[in-house]
């Protein structure tokens, strides 16, 4: 503890490291690794092998136990060591001996053996051998601090007498108290690693580029910016202040089951984190190379080996084993995103490098051969115009590349989340932006940009509007922003109203979009909302925002088209929404009409079906962090496809509420559940609750029915209001006639 206390005194909690790219950097061509594991399948050793090629990587990391000589591990390690590739092996003590070498004479005999075995077959072969794994994730590895540090003295002695290199402790996460008590110790106890090891993982913020909230609060992590860069300087610091020549990143990735939470395209998603995680990180300056992890795996894997189950102890303190059959792998974009940054960075060096507060990432890249290429994209849900950095023309003598190595075939009109390589050949003369137009470029952080195969978002800014519009791949921009400008949207023929109260709801037609109809809201402030919409984002944006959203996490809503609001109060302006008009379809009001009328079934659903089937959806988008918060039952709509399949989708969302990272409490879902359960019966709600409830895995609350009871109330007592207001004025009418 004394230790602890005496490196943040003397760091000032880190303070002063930078949280920004310094270049020039250069990238070594040894900088990427990965993490490989064996299967019970020789053949499968030949498909690694041919991977590893195949993404240019020559750098592997096997983790090594008890159970691994004379076993498929064994075999894995000696092919690749054949093989010609360079091998940082994890030897590590099963996690129920690690807990007890502190205190087990037979335990650490065992380790000795085990250890001695390891250092005289390969000694003169494995590059670097790593002691131990994730030491502060006792609950995986067994380890605490007293029995990894007699792991680390037994190592360290049977070591010494055969000059091999170590590396340690391998701790998970940015956790620097752990890598100062564990350095320290480590010390004291024999010597110090001569690689620092940490699996510098950034997952719970999601975005790569994101500052950390928890490393000192909310409140702080703007100030602090404890970001990628910053984390990964300050673990290098930490370990050359113990005399370490190096830091490794030994383990890195992001998991299915978290991309899944947040995105519905999280195939992708895990591909543009990749390639903004490894740019970032190789040019910080601070980490001499990056383990990917794991090759093969399903739920974390760059190749998806086709069962989904999972070890009990996390891969990423034993990655023990390839599960699943070699015919079932398939290769996920990730893989080819890793292969094209492998092939590309190493030996390169970074010329230009900024991640600004304002969302944009730009880098500059000069190969061996002199080639130039650029690297940039924009933190999750921005974009910014292409032209504000390239000029028109700028780019006719260069490739434009996505993040998995494929050629574009329309050009972009924006620099979205998703990587843009923009490469040149040797020679060219490549158009650079400087860093204050980086810096100052103006990216709206109101606006959410939605992800939608197929299309582009263009921004659109004249002397009265300011919107954006949804532009297919191929289309002409011009006429798709002359077609659905409010001067147009107001001039086209109506083919139906379906509101005009305050707002006015009408669909269109549209050349853009001959298959189907348009649905146009005008949204109009009256009354009370004229002032309170006035601190308020336009109705159009947040229903703009919200559909973006939605889709994004894999909730279905009418796909946006546009939306426009006014450059000049906004909010109490009039604004407009624009987007795809779904037919033939229904809303849960026709159920649950149906069902009040003592019917069983519904379209061929029956009644209990479609009630467990609404619950089911509607608990769906509350994992997801979504409250929609005017769910009647007029705004849960579904359709019948040609397979005859139920789908379903929200709409009317401008009121919806959006976590970030956090879930929706109770009281907040049952601001849904008390307006969609309004027109069921008792026994009805009963069932739909219970439905709920299995699809959380837990009870929501027992005190559901509380709310439920309130708003029934509320409706009835504002029926009864209305009753007598219009008997009043109909009273008043008579009274003045006669």
């Amino acid at each position: 503890m004394v230790d602890i206390v005496s490196n943040l005194w003397r760091s000032r909690f880190w303070a002063n490291v930078p949280s920004t790219v310094e270049y020039p950097a250069k990238v070594a061509n040894d900088f990427f690794g990965i993490n490989i594991a064996a299967s019970v399948d020789p053949e499968c050793d030949t498909y690694i092998i041919d991977r590893l090629r195949e993404l240019s990587i020559g750098q592997v990391r096997m983790d090594f136990s008890y159970c691994s000589p004379g076993g498929d591990a064994e075999r894995m390690l000696e092919r690749v060591l054949t093989e010609g590739f360079d091998v940082l092996l994890d030897i590590f003590p099963p996690s129920e001996e690690a807990a007890i070498l502190h205190r087990d004479e037979s335990a650490r005999l065992r380790w000795r053996d085990f250890i001695a075995e390891v250092f005289d077959s390969y000694a003169d072969r494995v590059s670097i051998f790593e002691i131990g794994s994730t030491p502060n994730r006792s609950r995986w590895s067994g380890f605490h601090s007293r029995s990894y540090i007699v792991a680390w003295e037994i190592a360290c002695e049977l070591a010494d007498s055969r000059s091999l290199k170590l590396a340690g402790p391998n701790i998970s996460d940015f956790e620097p108290l752990y890598n100062i008590g564990y350095l320290s110790a480590m010390q004291r106890a024999f010597k110090r690693p001569v690689i620092h090891t940490d699996n510098l993982f950034v997952e719970r913020v999601i975005e790569p580029e994101q500052n950390d909230h928890r490393v000192f609060g909310q409140l702080l992590k703007n100030r602090l910016k404890f970001n990628l860069l910053k984390k990964a300087r300050v673990i290098d610091a930490i370990g050359r202040q113990f005399n370490a020549v190096a830091t490794y990143c030994t383990y890195k990735m992001w998991t299915t089951k978290r991309l899944k939470r947040y995105g519905a395209n999280w195939e992708q998603k895990r591909a543009d984190y990749l390639v903004r995680y490894l740019i970032l990180i190789a040019t910080s300056g601070a980490v001499e190379r990056v383990y990917w992890g794991p090759l093969i795996c399903n739920r974390d894997g760059l190749i998806d080996c086709g069962d989904d189950g999972y070890p009990v102890i996390d891969n990423v303190s034993f990655y023990r084993e390839i599960r699943g059959q070699l015919s079932d792998f398939v290769i996920r974009p990730a893989f080819l995103a890793l292969g094209l940054v492998a092939r590309e960075l190493p030996q390169s060096e970074c010329i230009q490098g900024i991640s600004a507060d304002n969302g944009l990432s730009h880098f500059v890249f000069r190969t061996a051969d002199q080639r130039e290429f650029h690297v940039c994209w924009c933190r999750d849900r921005r974009q910014l115009d292409l032209n504000v950095l390239y000029p028109k023309d700028s780019l006719t003598a260069a490739q434009l590349l996505n993040n998995t190595g494929q050629p574009l075939e329309i050009p972009p009109l924006a620099i979205t989340e998703q990587p843009l390589f923009i490469n040149w050949e040797a020679g060219a003369v490549a158009h650079r932006p400087d860093r204050e137009t980086i810096e100052t470029a103006d990216i709206d952080q109101e606006i959410r940009y939605p992800v939608v195969e197929g299309c582009q978002n263009q921004t659109v800014v004249d002397d009265k509007w300011q919107g954006v519009v949804t532009v297919r791949d191929g289309a002409d921009i011009k006429s798709c922003l002359a077609d659905l400008t409010p001067d147009a949207l107001a001039a086209k023929p109506e083919i139906s109203v379906l509101r005009d109260k305050r707002n006015r709801l009408w669909t269109i037609s549209s050349d853009l979009y001959p298959e189907q109809p348009l649905v146009v809201k005008l949204n109009r402030a009256r009354g009370i909302k004229k002032f309170t919409y006035r601190f308020l984002q336009s109705k159009g944006l947040r229903h703009w925002n919200n559909a973006s959203e939605m889709l994004r996490r894999g909730i279905s809503t009418p796909r946006p088209v546009a939306y426009f609001e006014q450059a000049i109060n906004s909010g109490t302006s009039d604004n407009y929404y624009v987007c795809e008009f779904v037919a033939d379809a229904f809303s849960a009001r026709n159920v649950f009409t149906s069902i009040q009328e003592g019917n069983d079934s519904f379209r061929g659903f029956t009644k209990v079906d479609l009630i467990d089937r609404i619950a089911k959806f509607i608990y769906d988008f509350h994992s997801r962090g979504i409250i929609h918060r005017d769910l009647s039952s007029g705004n849960l709509m579904m359709k019948i496809d040609d397979e005859g399949n139920l789908k379903m989708f929200l709409t009317d969302i401008g009121r919806a509420k959006i976590f970030e990272l956090d879930r929706p409490s109770a009281r907040e879902c049952l601001l849904d559940l008390m307006r969609i359960c309004y027109k069921l019966s008792w026994s009805d709600r009963e069932l739909f609750i219970a439905s709920y409830n299995e699809a959380r895995g837990e009870v929501l609350t027992h005190w559901w029915r509380i709310p439920l009871y309130y708003y029934e109330y509320k409706q009835k007592t504002k029926k009864t209001i209305r009753n007598w207001a219009k008997t009043l004025v109909g009273d008043a009418n008579k009274i003045i006639k006669y």
